[in-house]
C-alpha cells in the first residue's frame, strides 16, 4: 500500500480523511495548520482535521510554515510516496513538492482549469454555473495549474448554497481521490495537461464581498446569496443596521421603481428593486445581534418606519 502524507485544515478536509480511513487508506501522517482562537470566547481550538485525526490515533503535526526547513525535515523522515493536499491552507514549495517519490496530489473542487484559486465553489455558484466538479491535479508551482489524473463533475441545484454543495463535495473528492490513490497504486495514472487558454480565477473571498450591490440584476444577487454561506453571508445597511440575507427569490419589479426602493405589506414580504427591472424578495433574514428568521416572523416583531 501506498505510503502518503495527508495535508488538511476544515471540515471538508476531515470528511475526506475520514472516508479514506474507512476505505482501509490510513494516511502515515497528518498535517494541520496550527490551532487558531475561534468563535466569541476566542478559545483556542484545533482543527477539524487535527480532532478526526485524533480520534484514530493518527500522527498529526502541526505547520506553521509547511515549507520551513525544520518542517520539511520531519516530513523526509517518513519516506513518502504522495503528499496529499485538501484545502490546507498552504501552498507548497519546492522543498516540499520535491519530497514524495510520486509527487503531490490536490483536491480542488472545481472542473480544472476553470475557478482555480482559493474560492471556487462560491464563486462558482455566484457566478451562476450550472455545473461544477472535482478535479484531483499535480501539484506544481503555478497555482491549480497541475496535470489532473481524475476528473468528476457535479450539478449545482437552483438553491443550493454553498455550503451545502461544498458537503456534497467532500462525498465526490473522497471517491474521486480513493481512485486516484489507487491508480497511482497500481501504476496506471495517466495524467491530462490543462487547457490554460480556459482557466479562470476564483479569488479569495473578503468580507466586503457580502455588501450587496443593488444595481445589479436581481438573478445575480440571488446567486450571491447562495454563495455567500457560510461566510461572509450577503448584506445590506438599513436604518443604521446591517440585515443579513439567508434566502432570497427574483419577484417582479415595480415599473419606474429606482434602484435599491424596499417595498413591503408588512406582514408577508419585503423586495428590493434591483438593476434589471425585477426585485429581489427577501425570504429568510437576520438582523444584528439577533437570531435568523423567515420574512413572515420578522415582521411580526419588527417594522421599519423607511418601508415606501
Amino acid at each position: 500500500m501506498l505510503k502518503y502524507i495527508y495535508m488538511g485544515t476544515p471540515a471538508i478536509a476531515a470528511r475526506i480523511l475520514e472516508k479514506l480511513c474507512e476505505n482501509e487508506y490510513p494516511p502515515a501522517l497528518v498535517v494541520t495548520q496550527v490551532a487558531k482562537p475561534k468563535g466569541r470566547g476566542q478559545k483556542t481550538m484545533p482543527s477539524e482535521v487535527e480532532r478526526y485525526a485524533r480520534t484514530q490515533d493518527l500522527s498529526v503535526i502541526e505547520a506553521f510554515d509547511i515549507n520551513s526547513p525544520g518542517t520539511a525535515d520531519v516530513l523526509k523522515t517518513f519516506h513518502p510516496d504522495l503528499i496529499l493536499v485538501v484545502a490546507f491552507g498552504q501552498i507548497l514549495k519546492e522543498t516540499v513538492l520535491t519530497i514524495p517519490k510520486s509527487g503531490c496530489l490536490n483536491v480542488h473542487a472545481s472542473l480544472l482549469p476553470k475557478y482555480r484559486g482559493a474560492a471556487p465553489v462560491q464563486r462558482a455558484i455566484m457566478a451562476g454555473e450550472r455545473e461544477t466538479g472535482i478535479s484531483i491535479q499535480k501539484i506544481v508551482k503555478k497555482l491549480d495549474a497541475g496535470d489532473i489524473l481524475v476528473q468528476k463533475k457535479v450539478a449545482i441545484s437552483p438553491d443550493e448554497t454553498a455550503g451545502d454543495l461544498l458537503n456534497r463535495l467532500a462525498e465526490v473528492g473522497a471517491d474521486a481521490l480513493l481512485e486516484a490513490l489507487k491508480l497511482v497504486e497500481s501504476r496506471k495514472a495517466q495524467f491530462t495537461p490543462q487547457v490554460e487558454e480556459d482557466a479562470s480565477y476564483a479569488k479569495k473571498l473578503e468580507k466586503s464581498d457580502a455588501n450587496l450591490d443593488w444595481s445589479l440584476p436581481a438573478w445575480v444577487l440571488q446567486n450571491y446569496v447562495r454563495g455567500l454561506q457560510p461566510w461572509p453571508v450577503a448584506q445590506f445597511p438599513w436604518n443604521g443596521e446591517m440585515i443579513r440575507i439567508f434566502k432570497a427569490k427574483v419577484v417582479p419589479g415595480t415599473p419606474g421603481s429606482q434602484v435599491g426602493v424596499i417595498r413591503s405589506d408588512r406582514k408577508t414580504f419585503v423586495e428590493v428593486q434591483c438593476g434589471d427591472g425585477h426585485a429581489l424578495s427577501l425570504i429568510e433574514i437576520q438582523q444584528e445581534g439577533r437570531k435568523r428568521l423567515k420574512i413572515e416572523e420578522f415582521l411580526m416583531g419588527y417594522r421599519w418606519p423607511s418601508i415606501d
